[in-house]
């Protein structure tokens, strides 16, 4: 990311609710009731105050429209928590996609 933000080029977050697999983290359950928002909110703001592009995929517009809600503030304490959250180690169904599976 620092790389991309040195020269200009801004990047996306790919799947930034980690194709629902962050829906399951506690961590992240319990600092989005700090903040009064969903998981996937959080996860979506998380990733717009990295300076990336977030864009979360669903068909349900009752979704889209939380997930376009996300005008709250995560604190830098709150942020360095999520910062170093242990990485997802299964993606499920969609632990081929090379972004997951390490590869």
């Amino acid at each position: 990311m620092k790389l991309c933000a040195e020269n200009g080029i801004l990047c996306e977050a790919y799947s930034p609710i980690a194709h629902g697999e962050a829906l399951k983290n506690r961590v992240i359950a319990e600092t989005a009731a700090k903040y009064n928002v969903e998981p996937a909110q959080l996860c979506v703001r998380y990733f717009l105050q990295l300076g990336m592009v977030a864009l979360p995929k669903t068909a349900n517009p009752e979704h889209m429209k939380s997930n376009a809600d996300v005008d709250f503030v995560i604190s830098d304490s709150d942020m360095d928590l999520l910062k170093n959250l242990e990485k997802i180690k299964d993606y499920g169904e969609y632990s081929f996609f090379p972004v997951f599976s390490g590869k």
